[in-house]
């Protein structure tokens, strides 16, 4: 049998001319995918707010129960469950490896919270890739508060995986709440796209609006968020107009009065509260609400601060002198005014009969909340309606609120402060 050397010849050119042009093509093209999709693990700090966090390792069977802020979660390690009980509140902080003082967003567990931080990711070659940063959390349970800033060098892609629905966040601050029967997302600034698990029904979620995902069924059509009963919250408009500075006089006349100054920090407007001085002096801003709240059936604070400078442990002898105390007055059923309070400070006591870690002269008494030294901490109380009613009768009338500094010397910010009745 003769066999055809020219036809042979001919397949083999033809051969390696399609492998030749394969490699040209698929080697750049592979190279530059590489590039473009490479990912590297990103930095997630846990902190420890109230009580512990008890978070369970990938491969690790036995949760660890977190007392203080840890280096990173996991040691990096992809798939963490983040558990905050019934009395526990914590923080995600989410930074890039190459830059770790930038903060990507941060998530604030509130009590009876589940959540598996599944993937923390950033481009592995960010000079040759436009992809974002990509974060995805699987949440069972609870209540989450995402806030993730605005004007990143590179854009932040947050996905929140719900039993009921998936959130998509690029910036912009929203609350998440699942339950058994639905996932309430709740935005209060930016926008979310929520899409129903059940039918893939989507819906974009803007500014002030909120939606349900109820079990087995789509998105709701968006309702009003909650209302914020304060004007100005995040210090855009110059102090003196919706904010009333005020100063008390020192326990030395001779000493500086402190003072209350808009500033631009951290991409975001703060009030700063400062003072160096001997002796007491208290320095802050109020506002004056005069709101009925009787058809509120919650009313939760939100604050966000950072304390630069204390002198004064804990706040105080008689626990009246925090760097950044926030005051609601209000009056109850019976018409007998009364106040909430609640402080915020970073250092410590050492003595052997430490300052006491709440308001002697408060009732009701909260305990002063920890904070740690120059960096930011997102809080959010409870319902207040109860607390308050558990000292006298219900409030009936928001009167004003007032966020200051008390003591010695100071440096302390606020970024925002928010009144949220539904």
């Amino acid at each position: 049998m003769r066999q055809n050397y020219e036809r042979l010849a001919w397949i083999v050119l033809v051969l390696a001319f399609a492998i030749c042009a394969g490699l040209f093509v698929g080697v750049p093209w592979a190279l530059q995918s590489y590039l473009r999709y490479a990912y590297t693990g990103e930095l997630v700090i846990p902190e420890v707010q109230e009580g512990n966090l008890l978070v369970t390792c990938p491969g690790d069977a036995i949760p660890v129960a977190l007392g203080e802020q840890q280096d990173t979660l996991c040691q990096g390690r992809e798939g963490a469950l983040v558990h905050a009980q019934a009395n526990d509140k914590g923080l995600l902080t989410i930074h890039p490896r190459t830059t770790p003082t930038t903060t990507l967003a941060t998530v604030q567990f509130y009590p009876s919270t589940r959540v598996t931080v599944q993937k923390a990711r950033a481009p592995r070659f960010p000079l040759f890739s436009p992809e974002p940063h990509r974060l995805l959390m699987e949440m069972e349970s609870g209540l989450i508060r995402v806030v993730i800033p605005a004007d990143q060098p590179r854009a932040v892609s947050l996905q929140v995986r719900t039993p009921q629905a998936l959130v998509e966040l690029k910036e912009g601050t929203t609350t998440i709440e699942v339950t058994s029967q639905a996932s309430q997302i709740v935005v209060r600034e930016g926008q979310a796209a929520v899409t129903a698990r059940s039918n893939n029904t989507s819906r974009q979620v803007k500014t002030a609006e909120r939606v349900e995902v109820p079990t087995g069924n789509g998105v709701t059509e968006a309702m009003p968020a909650e209302q914020n009963l304060l004007a100005g919250s995040d210090f855009r408009e110059s102090l003196g107009t919706l904010w009333k500075i005020y100063t008390a006089d020192p326990e030395d006349p001779r000493e500086p009065r402190g003072e209350v100054l808009n500033v631009s920090v951290d991409a975001r407007q703060a009030v700063e509260f400062t003072r160096d001085g001997v002796g007491w002096a208290e320095t802050g801003i109020k506002q004056d609400i005069n709101r009925d709240i009787r058809d509120l059936r919650s009313l939760a604070l939100h604050v966000e601060l950072r304390v630069l400078q204390q002198d004064v442990p804990v706040c105080g002898t008689m626990g009246t002198e925090c760097p950044v105390m926030v005051r609601i007055d209000y009056m109850d059923e019976s018409g007998e005014v009364r106040s909430w309070q609640q402080g915020f400070y970073y250092l410590p006591d050492p003595n052997l009969v430490p300052n006491p870690p709440y308001c002697k002269t408060c009732n009701p008494r909260n305990n002063h909340l920890p904070t740690t030294n120059g960096e930011w901490y997102p809080w959010e109380s409870d319902n207040l309606i109860p607390i308050m009613a558990k000292v006298g009768a219900a409030p009936v009338l928001l009167r004003s609120i007032s966020v200051y500094a008390s003591g010695h010397k100071y440096q302390s910010q606020v970024s925002e402060v928010a009144l949220l009745g539904e």
